[in-house]
């Protein structure tokens, strides 16, 4: 008997000699197995965003930003100045970008410092000609240099931005509020 005729005879010695072909069972394994990969690709993200914590109107932490040294600001003259600071949108960073201005006036060491959007409708607030206050140039409000409402269509008085003084640097909490209402209420950024 040769070879051939005794692999012909013998099924079991055939099936040693080839590689079995994939069954119902192998191929249902590596589709559970890929499924659970693009599950847990996709889960993992997901999964960050859920968990992250989330800041409400009110809630957020304080943002101090460094805006100016107190010595190169002079005594009881308002002076704008822009806040430029890191933005976090989402999953996208972007570095020393303009995020607005402010009014800060200083008293000593006191310094007070006013947001420069208007409270009526968000145009930018600029210092009245007599330098007695601030004035809107879109619909003639005007405000005390104290940040108080003195006349026009604005809804409640200037916003005021808490400051602190550090190392001789003077820092802004800076934060954003919802205009053409009352009430002061920050919009969260």
């Amino acid at each position: 008997m040769t070879a051939t005729e005794r692999n012909e005879t013998n099924p079991d010695r055939n099936a040693a000699a080839s590689p079995p072909e994939p069954g119902p069972r192998a191929l249902r394994r590596l589709v559970i197995f890929g499924g659970l990969c693009y599950a847990g690709a996709l889960a993992a993200p997901a999964a960050s965003f859920v968990l992250a914590p989330t800041k409400s109107a009110g809630s957020a932490g304080a943002r101090w930003i460094r805006v100016a040294r107190l010595v190169d600001l002079p005594e009881r003259v308002p002076r704008r100045l822009q806040i430029i600071a890191d933005r976090r949108d989402a999953f996208t960073l972007t570095r020393d970008e303009l995020l607005g201005s402010i009014w800060v006036l200083r008293s000593g060491d006191a310094v007070r410092a006013l947001s420069a959007v208007c409270p009526h409708l968000g145009c930018s607030i600029d210092l009245a000609a007599d330098h007695q206050g601030f004035a809107c140039p879109c619909h003639a409000s005007r405000f005390g240099l104290d940040g108080a409402a003195v006349a026009g269509p604005s809804p409640r008085d200037l916003d005021p931005l808490a400051t602190r003084l550090v190392d001789g640097w003077i820092e802004i909490d800076f934060r954003r509020y919802r205009q053409g209402i009352a009430e002061r209420r920050e919009v969260p950024t």
